[in-house]
């Protein structure tokens, strides 16, 4: 799959999230580990790991994280759903997605915002 095939699927997806994703894909999960490579791929992407969890009621999953991309007022917050099989992941805008972990995300995401680096209150 190419950033053309990417981009194509999802026009709301930002730039940030496909650069993400080519750099979770370019990575052995099962060999590095999901931890390991999603915080590979978010360091690639000038991104943050907010958090991974076990997603225990997901069918389609079997853990699930959330990534933030871009700065300021340019950011975007994305999941990252880890299969069943242990070596395959879906990429989700967060704002877009109807997955329960979506507002998690967003939630903690605008935490961080509102209390910004060393919980120093912004605005």
């Amino acid at each position: 799959m190419d950033a053309r095939d990417l981009a194509s699927r999802s026009p709301e997806m930002p730039l940030e999230a496909v650069e993400f994703e080519l750099a979770l894909n370019s990575q052995d999960i099962a060999e590095s580990g999901f931890e390991t490579a999603l915080r590979r791929a978010a360091e690639r992407a000038d991104g943050s790991v907010l958090f991974h969890m076990p997603a225990l009621a997901q069918r389609d999953c079997q853990r699930v994280a959330a990534v933030s991309l871009g700065a300021g007022h340019d950011t975007h917050t994305v999941l990252v759903l880890l299969g069943r099989d242990g070596g395959s992941v879906r990429i989700e805008n967060a704002r877009d997605s109807d997955n329960p972990f979506a507002g998690i995300a967003l939630s903690y995401r605008g935490l961080l915002d509102l209390f910004g680096p060393a919980g120093a209150i912004n605005g």
